[in-house]
């Protein structure tokens, strides 16, 4: 039967900044108990896996089931950094100093009077204003078609997670391979292998 465990731990602190971590380290684990496993593998997405988490769960039962193995998704710090099809994996989009200068700077190129930009709701309002001007003069001929205005948001992480550029993501899958070896012995002997988006964050220790 294939089984499902999902675990909270204690993982690492920032050690560089001094920062304490306020969450825990989620991570998850499948495998069937009716086979002999053949390896522990960690599914490690990139910027963007939180934004589907069904199909990580679907992606991770899949490798399970199909090759015989203990697939392992980590929850890693920071993972959350976009919107998520669920509201706890999800980031926050809001506007920061930088993103309304450059909204401020295309209206103003565009000649669009507007108030002070203080919130999302002001902001969409003149977008599509500034969309709306935009599409008349591509089809007047006066802007080319493939004309674009760059604007920016910001996602900001649930937890008051921050991007650590690896450091404590690595962490986390070691520390989650050894509460893993903690609640399953069996598993010990194992070949432990990392595959996808970052693997670049365990080099060196790929497979042990």
């Amino acid at each position: 039967m294939l089984i499902n465990q999902t675990y909270f731990i204690d993982s690492c602190d920032d050690v560089e900044l001094n920062i304490k971590r306020e969450s825990k380290l989620e991570y998850r684990i499948t495998y069937d108990d009716s086979k002999q496993m053949k390896a522990i593998v960690f599914i490690i997405g990139g910027y963007g896996a939180n934004a589907n988490i069904h199909f990580l769960e679907s992606y991770r039962n899949f490798i399970a089931k199909k090759f015989d193995v203990v697939a392992v998704n980590v929850f890693y710090h920071c993972f959350c950094q976009r919107v998520s099809d669920v509201d706890k994996y999800s980031a926050e989009m809001t506007f920061l100093l930088d993103d309304i200068r450059t909204f401020e700077k295309a209206f103003r190129d565009f000649e669009i009077e507007f108030e002070v930009l203080d919130n999302t709701k002001n902001i969409e309002k003149y977008y599509q204003i500034l969309d709306q001007k935009m599409s008349i003069l591509k089809e007047q001929g006066i802007l080319n078609q493939d004309y674009k205005v760059e604007l920016s948001v910001t996602f900001i992480p649930p937890n008051n997670e921050y991007n650590n550029f690896a450091i404590m993501p690595a962490i986390d899958h070691i520390n989650a391979l050894k509460d893993i070896m903690k609640n399953y012995p069996q598993f010990k002997s194992l070949p432990k292998i990392y595959g996808g988006g970052v693997i670049w964050w365990l080099s060196g220790i790929n497979m042990c």
